[in-house]
């Protein structure tokens, strides 16, 4: 069976090999059809190919846009979103919230308020009044010895001008007011003062009076006294006190105040008639 096949062959390989050398591809078929003939067996050509297919250069090799071989990258770790944070709990209701409301809305108002009122003094608050001694007259000062050791009687005559000058831009009440007079720190005159009102922005002058004798229980005025009449000044101070009242807007406010003058005062002549003697003295204001 195998004689039948052998020809059937060389007769399929003969058809096939024009087709084969016309496209001059060189596969497994045409070194097939050189080293075979087909009828005879094995051809005599074969000896004489071989050095031309030794000769011939290699086939070139494949083309190098061969896709590359990666390997599969490693599985990830699946991703867990964290969970989101629990709802807020839902707020109590009862009277115990709305007793806390209504104390917020109160401390909240006085707050408020407070706040408001600092405000308004910080910006209005009153100034303290200036005052001035603006003259006086000094007709008697005479101090002598008393019928006791230590003992002293002054008489005396004297009257002062002070202006009290008001900065503020409201008007201050003097409800009460008196003037006192002192001598090396013994008080011997007392004046009382007219309520009266100092207008804002305004000025007043108050007058007072001190005439009489009165007793000084102090060695120490005495020398005093002796001192300053060689000198030819007496240092007298007259203090003015009173109950202040005034309005600041909305708001009433009451004061106390105390105004303080030193005078120097010549010494009065007994021969002549009394001159009054300018000052324009400052005076240290209390308020």
């Amino acid at each position: 069976m195998a004689s039948e096949l052998l020809p059937a062959a060389a007769d399929l390989v003969s058809k096939v090999l024009p087709v084969v050398k016309k496209s001059k591809k060189y596969g497994g078929i045409m070194l097939w059809s050189r080293f075979y003939d087909g009828k005879t067996g094995y051809s005599d050509k074969a000896a004489e190919l071989a050095p031309e297919e030794k000769q011939r250069p290699p086939p070139p090799p494949p083309p190098s846009n061969a896709a590359p071989y990666y390997a599969y990258p490693a599985p990830q770790q699946p991703y867990y979103a964290p969970q989101p944070p629990p709802p807020p709990a839902p707020r109590r209701s009862g009277p115990g919230c709305l007793l806390c409301f209504v104390f917020k809305v109160i401390a909240l108002v006085v707050i408020a308020l407070g706040a408001a009122v600092l405000v308004l003094w910080l910006i209005l608050r009153p100034g303290a009044v200036r005052a001035t001694a603006v003259s006086a007259t000094l007709s008697r000062f005479d101090l002598a010895e008393g019928v006791r050791a230590g003992e002293g009687v002054l008489q005396y005559n004297l009257t002062v001008d002070v202006r009290v000058r008001n900065p503020n831009r409201f008007r201050i009440h003097y409800e009460y007011a008196e003037a006192q007079a002192s001598y090396d720190g013994e008080r011997f005159g007392y004046h009382p003062v007219q309520p009266f009102y100092l207008e804002r922005k305004g000025e007043r002058t108050v007058t007072a009076a001190f005439a009489g004798s009165s007793a000084v229980d102090d060695r120490g005025a005495l020398r005093s006294y002796r001192r300053e009449r060689g000198d030819g000044f007496y240092y007298v101070k007259v203090r003015l006190y009173a109950d202040l009242g005034f309005k600041v807007r909305v708001f009433n406010a009451r004061r106390k105040s105390k105004i303080t003058c030193t005078l120097r005062l010549p010494v009065p002549n007994a021969s002549a008639a009394p001159v009054p003697t300018m000052l324009g003295t400052r005076c240290a204001v209390d308020f």
